[in-house]
């Protein structure tokens, strides 16, 4: 859409068929994140151990793009997940955090 006499197209979205791998203890907010990724056409997997996903990683070595991890999770804390991703893989890595108001 043309305003002030220029057009720039938007060039700052993410592509189609991004793989991420979601990782979360809590299948609620699980299911949401997956649900929400979906919406934007990425391929999505899901993992609600650290360890277990760590495993995915390993084994699909080039199968994702980016990893979206919570950090409080009971196998596994997610500054260890990141930890091990970072010496092992070349992935960037977004860290959840919830925040419990009591």
């Amino acid at each position: 859409m043309e305003t002030s006499g220029f057009y720039s197209p938007r060039t700052d979205a993410f592509p189609a068929g991004l793989r991420v791998l979601v990782v979360d203890d809590d299948p609620t907010w699980l299911k949401i994140l997956e649900k929400m990724l979906k919406k934007c056409s990425y391929e999505v997997t899901t993992s609600c151990l650290a360890r277990e996903a760590l495993d995915l990683l390993r084994e699909r070595r080039d199968g994702f793009d980016i990893v979206i991890s919570d950090v409080n999770m009971p196998d596994m804390d997610g500054f260890k997940l990141l930890e091990h991703v970072g010496l092992e893989m070349d992935l960037p890595v977004i860290s959840q955090f919830a925040v419990i108001n009591t």
